[in-house]
């Protein structure tokens, strides 16, 4: 199963996504939560989750600096955000965002960028694994 983080400053919105969405359909498990991007930086390093879908605007720290203090864990990130700006969209992109969607969510807009992530964190562990070996010879 896939580890799932939601970080999202917005309650109702960080709720809807935790509890609209069939995630075992997708082999996936929502293991925490964050309402800014600090608390989603302590919630990475301590449960390792495979997927972190976060807001870009919130409190405290946003998404690319949530991104940037995280660089070290080999998770998939899903943007979802309210506002559809190409130079987010630039940025994303240079932190290896696998989705970058615009609010209101679409059930199979979702679905699809969750496929994505999957894909991404089976080329992730691939390139781990290979690290790993490579680093025992």
């Amino acid at each position: 199963m896939y580890r799932v983080l939601i970080v999202e400053d917005e309650y109702i919105i960080r709720k809807g996504m935790i509890y609209g969405f069939n995630y075992e359909k997708w082999d996936c498990v929502v293991v925490g939560e964050a309402s800014n991007g600090q608390e989603g930086i302590q919630k990475i390093k301590e449960l390792q989750p495979d997927i972190v879908i976060t807001d870009i605007n919130m409190p405290i720290k946003n998404a690319f600096q949530m991104f940037e203090e995280t660089m070290e864990f080999p998770y998939s990130a899903i943007i979802v955000s309210g506002y559809d700006e190409f130079v987010n969209a630039q940025k994303a992109i240079q932190y290896g965002v696998s989705e970058f969607i615009v609010k209101p969510i679409e059930s199979e807009q979702f679905e699809k960028a969750l496929q994505r992530a999957q894909q991404q964190c089976e080329i992730n562990q691939h390139f781990t694994e290979k690290k790993k070996r490579q680093k025992r010879k």
